[in-house]
């Protein structure tokens, strides 16, 4: 878990929502402003979940696959 927190993804996913949520609440583009900022915070966000989960499936997958080959070396072995 702390390996997610420091990871570059996360810090700058949470230094694009700081950025996005200051324009958007400061006023600085008026409404333009205001409503590029909300998606700004949606977009980073997401993009972010998006990428996290395809690197935990390719993460489970190989596991998986790891494992796969750890239980048909076991069973060769149990029938030796």
């Amino acid at each position: 878990m702390k390996q997610k927190l420091t990871s570059r993804k996360f810090l700058i996913s949470i230094f694009t929502n700081i950025v996005s949520l200051i324009i958007a609440f400061s006023n600085l583009g008026g409404t333009i402003g205001t409503v590029l900022g909300i998606i700004g915070v949606i977009g980073a966000s997401v993009i972010y979940i998006i990428t996290e989960g395809k690197i935990d499936s390719v993460s489970a997958s190989a596991n998986y696959e790891e494992l796969s080959k750890l239980i048909e070396n076991l069973k060769k072995k149990e029938g030796e």
